[in-house]
């Protein structure tokens, strides 16, 4: 009589289970080398996978985020139905795992402060108080300049990807093709608007997103920040950083004009008396926008989403970090010339 053995095998959606479930706690306890991400994926796998993307972003009229969303929405009623629970486990796992290792491994870099030798300090509160007094004279300076040519949303993207690209070139000293698109997702621009976000970053196929709810003078800096997303830069303040120095330190007053009103935004008890009449209403109409579309609920879960998002992935404050982008801008304005 002969006995046969039969073999089990191992099922796949198991396995990518337990490979994003090491991941997830790799990435929580922080245990990547920071140097080790910073040479070997940063500045080499990174690059060549985001080319990748690119080129097939900019072949495609439509963002993939609604190639995407139908299909993700057509398998959850497919396994409610057959009730496969296995399979959207797996799926679920290659998609957290695709995330992670195709762009969220970048959040485990060196600090950009580090990278770009910043002096590690506290922010004086008379600094503070200095720099919003530059922040007031330098708007009441560009909005002259800058109302009577408002940029359209193709001129703003164009001069997005290129000021970006300078900036992360003198940071890291890398240059590589990323896609010249800045796209719309027809499927989540109304959770996003509703939410109060005005872009957004798609980490599964490299592609800067934008509303179409910006006004001209905010869009500079919402794309650029977007784009730094695309070159690499995953910490939300560390985008700010890259989108302030894109704006501030360009040679168009519109671009300066939309990094400098952003940053008034985050001085949260200044004093607008003083601000050009212009500049008021631009930051009443922002206030304006942004209220009109946006539902509490949705904002509120949007936040939590993304701050427990950030947390799991190396970054302890959480939503609190695109705050942080001020003091960085204070320790680092005089150096802004050199991204010119």
């Amino acid at each position: 009589m002969v006995i046969r053995t039969v073999k089990h095998k191992l099922p796949v959606s198991t396995v990518l289970f337990f490979l994003a479930v090491v991941t997830i706690l790799a990435s929580w306890l922080e245990i990547f080398p920071r140097e080790w991400v910073e040479n070997l994926y940063s500045r080499g796998a990174f690059p060549t996978i985001s080319h990748g993307f690119a080129t097939l972003s900019d072949v495609l009229p439509i963002s993939l985020l609604d190639v995407w969303v139908p299909l993700g929405i057509a398998l959850l009623i497919y396994v409610l139905y057959r009730r496969r629970w296995r399979l959207l486990i797996g799926v679920a796992s290659f998609f957290y795992l695709w995330f992670f290792w195709g762009w969220g491994l970048n959040y485990h870099r060196p600090l950009v402060s580090e990278r770009l030798r910043l002096e590690e300090r506290e922010v004086e509160p008379t600094e503070y108080a200095r720099f919003e007094e530059e922040a007031l004279q330098q708007l009441n300076r560009l909005r002259p300049l800058a109302a009577p040519a408002p940029l359209d949303r193709a001129s703003a993207a164009k001069l997005a990807f290129d000021r970006v690209e300078r900036v992360v070139f003198r940071i890291d000293g890398t240059d590589w093709p990323i896609t010249h698109r800045l796209k719309r997702s027809v499927f989540l621009e109304p959770w996003y608007v509703r939410a109060g976000i005005d872009g957004m970053f798609n980490p599964f196929g490299h592609e800067p997103l934008v509303t179409n709810g910006p006004l001209s003078f905010e869009l500079p800096f919402v794309m650029s920040h977007e784009v730094a997303h695309a070159r690499g830069i995953a910490n939300e303040g560390e985008a700010n950083l890259v989108a302030l120095l894109a704006t501030v330190a360009s040679d168009d007053p519109r671009f300066q004009y939309s990094g400098w009103l952003e940053l008034w935004r985050y001085f949260l008890f200044a004093d607008q008396k003083r601000l050009d009449p212009g500049v008021v209403a631009d930051l009443r109409a922002i206030d304006e926008r942004v209220l009109a579309r946006r539902v509490r609920i949705i904002s509120k879960v949007q936040t939590a989403i993304l701050d427990a998002h950030l947390k799991a992935n190396a970054v302890p404050h959480g939503i609190r970090s695109y705050g942080e982008f001020v003091a960085l801008a204070i320790i680092s304005q005089p150096r802004w010339k050199e991204f010119q």
